[in-house]
């Protein structure tokens, strides 16, 4: 069965449901059939009907009611001008099928024949005039004008009753969005509510079916710009379209990400409700290409239930696997589920799918999984991979964090029995203890530590994703924070050197004092002063040597001695090299110019 995506098919006007008039400058164009079995009668009156100037234009013509029947469907009109005395179908049996099958088209009869049960038909028919042959211009005239008078009426009328439909429609959704969501909680507003909007006759007991798109943000995003409202809008139009049943309700949850399901009990048992997502599955897989997962609830009995019914379901959804294929069902053990062959069914004989490609529903989930939880053994990291990740975490090592999160992600998408519940809880544990280990980290990823953002989740391939995201986050910010600990460590250092430049000091000597290595002081060192550690050194000496040689009366041999060399020639030498005199010459210049 192939489906087409839901606006091209909202844009095709399917003959039976509404006829299109369109629009000629500012005028109205109506399309005409003529029917008649002789020749010169058809062209006679469509050359009139043409000359009319009535904003009318014949469209098709046909010899007689079967012919007609077989144009409708092309030429879409919305008058027909029949005879009634034809071969093969005559008048009478065309306008019963006319009002039974087209009721929207208007029909004018015209007629050589002025007999009781051609006049009976046209008036049980509900024609909207008999004009008798030889037919005069105005006679035609009055007659497509009451046609189109009646086609517009028509129109009117579906219009009014499509917005009825659809103010009933919203007002429903948001009573069971206001009820599920605990909003309207008092029985007797629920029963009122529900009695106005004609909800209490058509629902006995039921049970609640939440369903959710596997990957809904990324078509969201990728598909509708963002747009979840019209997303939502398509998803629900889809499932209209496969299940054309007045006793099904639909409704968005509060944050337009579940399409919640009222299924009465009395209309939809166990096998009809897969047979249901099976078709609903197919349809959304060809228009959206992707799947859904869905949980259901046990039979309740009230409305007044539907936020138990509601957390349920929701929890139930959860249960499915994380990472799976094809439609995903997670039904109460004490539901009496269909079996796996049973919703393996084709859903539609004459367009039916192998069973190897019917996807499997998930048999009975319920409670807790029996693996993957959050605790103890069930932990998808045991305890002293997760004291690792902590320590890796504390000490600054990233290539650490990195390999603890590969292992994550190997036994994840190893454990065939991962619920979407035990992946979120599990992805939930992750993210508290990088929170807590690293500080300030939720500040600069805030979407990725919400964990709203984690109760999302119900697709592997976004579960891997979001592992992706999580590591590159937690390993921009350990390198920032690294470099940002080193800059402020040569800080200290460089605040020591400041100090200590006199003394006999090397940077390893330094390096030991702040335990660090050697080779990685020295290209910290450079990168962040933009000085190797022997120049910065060599400099701050040969500056106090320069204040002490302006300033003071001391030896030289004396400087050299107060700024760390016991060697005044080598002291003479780094000098000249540094200022290019000598430590005398440099003295005898201040001197003259003061």
């Amino acid at each position: 069965m192939v489906w087409t995506s839901t606006v091209s098919r909202e844009k095709e006007l399917v003959f039976g449901f509404e006829f299109p008039i369109e629009k000629r400058g500012r005028s109205m164009l109506y399309k005409v059939m003529v029917v008649d079995d002789e020749p010169w009668g058809r062209k006679s009156i469509s050359k009139m009907i043409n000359e009319l100037a009535l904003g009318a234009e014949v469209v098709a013509e046909a010899r007689h009611g079967e012919e007609a029947l077989q144009l409708i469907f092309v030429s879409k009109p919305h008058i027909i001008v029949t005879d009634m005395n034809m071969p093969v179908m005559d008048g009478q049996r065309f306008l019963e099928i006319l009002h039974k099958q087209y009721s929207e088209i208007k029909v004018v009869v015209i007629s050589g024949h002025s007999r009781f049960e051609y006049m009976k038909a046209a008036v049980a028919f509900q024609a909207c005039e008999y004009v008798l042959k030889p037919v005069s211009l105005a006679d035609l005239k009055d007659a497509i004008c009451k046609a189109i008078e009646a086609s517009n009426n028509h129109v009117s009328l579906q219009k009014q009753q499509q917005s009825i439909h659809e103010i009933r429609k919203l007002r429903t959704e948001v009573f069971l969005q206001n009820v599920t969501g605990g909003r309207i909680a008092n029985t007797m507003d629920i029963e009122a509510q529900s009695e106005e909007l004609g909800i209490a006759s058509a629902f006995g007991s039921y049970r609640l079916a939440v369903c959710m798109l596997r990957q809904y943000h990324h078509i969201s995003r990728t598909k509708f710009h963002g747009n979840a409202d019209l997303l939502m809008f398509c998803i629900e139009n889809i499932l209209y379209d496969v299940v054309q049943d007045s006793c099904l309700l639909a409704f968005k949850s509060d944050d337009k990400m579940r399409l919640c399901l009222l299924l009465p009990v009395e209309r939809f048992h166990a096998v009809d409700i897969g047979n249901l997502l099976g078709l609903f599955r197919d349809a959304v897989s060809e228009v959206l290409h992707t799947d859904i997962v869905v949980g259901v609830s046990a039979v309740y009995a009230k409305l007044e239930q539907l936020p138990a019914a509601y957390r349920e379901a929701n929890r139930q959804l959860t249960s499915n696997p994380l990472f799976g294929n094809g439609l995903a069902v997670s039904w109460p053990a004490s539901a009496a589920e269909p079996t796996a062959d049973a919703l393996r069914r084709p859903h539609d004989v004459s367009q039916a799918h192998a069973q190897s490609e019917r996807p499997a529903i998930v048999e009975e989930i319920s409670g807790e999984p029996a693996a993957y939880g959050v605790d103890g053994h069930n932990a998808l990291l045991t305890v002293f991979e997760l004291k690792a990740l902590q320590q890796a975490m504390a000490s600054g090592n990233a290539e650490a964090v990195v390999r603890q999160f590969h292992v994550f992600l190997h036994k994840a998408q190893s454990a065939s029995s991962l619920s979407i519940r035990a992946g979120q809880h599990n992805l939930q544990k992750l993210i508290e203890v990088t929170a807590a280990e690293l500080k300030g980290i939720s500040r600069t990823s805030p979407a990725l530590f919400d964990f709203r953002s984690v109760t999302d989740i119900v697709d592997g391939k976004r579960f891997t994703a979001y592992i992706a995201e999580l590591t590159a986050s937690i390993t921009d910010f350990m390198n920032s924070k690294t470099a940002t600990d080193s800059t402020e460590g040569i800080r200290d250092i460089i605040a020591y050197l400041d100090g200590h430049y006199f003394e006999d000091i090397s940077l390893i000597d330094v390096a030991t004092r702040h335990h660090i290595a050697p080779s990685y002081l020295s290209k910290l060192f450079k990168t962040v002063t933009g000085e190797n550690f022997i120049e910065y050194v060599t400099r701050k000496r040969m500056e106090k040597a320069c204040e002490l040689l302006r300033s003071s009366e001391q030896k030289v041999n004396e400087i050299a001695e107060l700024v760390g060399y016991e060697n005044q020639r080598y002291f003479s030498q780094v000098f000249k090299k540094f200022t290019g005199v000598t430590p005398s010459e440099y003295k005898a210049e201040q001197k003259f110019e003061q």
